[in-house]
């Protein structure tokens, strides 16, 4: 009576044994053609005459800016508020019962299409693409405050291992949630205050550089300065013929920043970083706006996605760009990993 059940046991083995073998054999041979090659096995391309295209490739050349409120990252902000001009009927400025926010950020970015050449893939241009949708809940009950939808698509580049740049069609829509200043008694998707909905349709320019490269250290490379420049053309865009409505005639805005990420010398210890970054709107009066981050990096491969988790300081105009004309300020606690 255990003929059968012996058999099938021994006929489930041989397939495991078979798997495992032809599972190492698979894993043998392409690290033969890896070492043949000279390339990553792990690293699909299609070869371009003497370059190569990667299709949805899972790193970017452009740096995700590690301070900036409306970068593409997904992550949590959980924010203790000492200033706000607007305060969901709560006494934020006269220590009052306010618990602040919690602002969950669910994004992604990814290279569409890669190129790089042949000869070294650090290097190269791509297709560059993000989303993010910012959810603002006020702390304690988590009625949503804003909801932002932040996109955009690029050209991007790295024509050296210290210096990358973009061109980028910024596009943020944003809508007010279900709990209001008191003057505002319906949902909508004014700010009665400007009468105006904040839709922005922005061209950037941007710019990152590593000058530490030339140390000719990569233990020591680990500073980084950037700059954006943003514009829009009313009437000109090319997604529908929209322009932005806040302020019709102010154009401009402009960013930038450092950040310093320090991987420990044992690998599965991790990192450290620190970051500044600033940023000025002409529809704002070019007052600044500035925010600093700490924090700790997850152990993981020399420069990869990170998984981070720290402090932030920020004092400057509203994340929720439905409330851009009003300031605030914050520190907050924050989980966050590139996607």
């Amino acid at each position: 009576m255990y003929g059968p059940l012996n058999l099938t046991r021994r006929m489930i083995m041989k397939r495991i044994i078979f798997l495992l073998l032809a599972s190492s054999a698979m894993t043998i041979n392409a690290q033969l053609i890896g070492e043949q090659t000279n390339s990553n096995p792990d690293r699909f391309s299609i070869p371009v005459k003497n370059w190569d295209l990667q299709i949805v490739a899972d790193q970017n050349y452009y740096p995700t800016y590690l301070a900036d409120p409306l970068g593409i990252r997904f992550g949590v902000s959980s924010q203790t508020m000492h200033y706000s001009d607007f305060e969901h009927s709560d006494k934020v400025n006269e220590n009052g019962t306010y618990l602040g926010k919690l602002v969950i950020n669910p994004g992604v970015r990814f290279s569409l299409f890669k190129f790089s050449p042949e000869s070294n893939p650090n290097l190269g241009v791509e297709i560059d693409l993000g989303a993010t949708i910012p959810t603002f809940m006020r702390a304690g009950n988590h009625d949503v405050i804003g909801l932002d939808g932040i996109y955009y698509f690029a050209i991007a580049g790295k024509p050296t291992e210290w210096l990358a740049l973009r061109f980028s069609k910024h596009h943020i829509c944003t809508h007010v949630g279900d709990e209001f200043p008191d003057q505002i008694q319906s949902p909508t998707d004014f700010d009665f205050l400007i009468l105006q909905l904040p839709v922005r349709d922005d061209f950037i320019l941007s710019a990152a550089a590593k000058p530490l490269y030339f140390l000719g250290n990569k233990d020591l490379n680990i500073l980084q300065v950037y700059g954006d420049f943003g514009f829009f053309m009313p009437g000109k865009d090319f997604m529908g013929g929209r322009q932005n409505k806040p302020h019709r005639d102010a154009y401009l805005n402009l960013q930038g920043g450092m950040e310093i990420e320090y991987h420990l010398p044992n690998r599965y210890m991790g990192g450290v970083f620190t970051a500044l970054n600033v940023s000025a709107y002409q529809l704002n009066a070019y007052s600044p706006n500035i925010s600093a981050m700490v924090g700790y990096i997850f152990p993981q491969q020399w420069n990869k996605k990170r998984l981070r988790i720290g402090l932030n300081y920020y004092n400057g105009r509203s994340w929720s760009n439905q409330f851009y004309n009003r300031k605030e300020k914050f520190v907050a606690f924050f989980v966050e990993a590139d996607i």
